[in-house]
């Protein structure tokens, strides 16, 4: 069996920069969906997508680029939520301090914690790592 070649340094940039993105998209579509109110009911649905959402933007960043991949892209989703959850001078406000808003913030930040803790500080995919003999392992 063939071993994976390793991925060049410009394929890592474009897959890190695609992820980034859609880390982005994904903390915007999830704050607009913290007011979801269904038959008058405020739906926590932004809590399954900030969690759903960030595990696996996380583990496919962390396959990427390792620790730090997965780091730039949570950084990317907070940034994006703090500001989205802080109010303008106009007045706006798209995620509301309650505790479905709050909620999502904080299963968010902690879903993060998932893909940080399981990806090495080595990218895994194509690294093309030596042992300490020089073979590839």
């Amino acid at each position: 069996m063939t071993e994976p070649r390793p991925l060049s340094r410009g394929a890592v940039v474009i897959g890190m920069l695609v992820l980034g993105a859609l880390s982005v998209l994904l903390a915007v579509w999830g704050a607009f969906l913290v007011p979801l109110r269904v038959a008058g009911l405020l739906v926590p649905v932004s809590w399954v997508v900030a969690v759903v959402g960030n595990v696996l933007v996380g583990r496919t960043a962390g396959m990427l680029a390792g620790r730090p991949g997965t780091g730039v892209a949570a950084l990317l989703w907070l940034a994006v939520v703090v500001q989205l959850g802080s109010r303008r001078a106009e007045g706006d406000l798209v995620v509301p301090q309650t505790l479905v808003g709050l909620g999502y913030l904080l299963s968010g930040a902690f879903a993060w914690a998932i893909p940080f803790a399981l990806a090495g500080s080595a990218p895994a995919v194509g690294a093309g790592r030596r042992d300490a003999d020089g073979e590839r392992s």
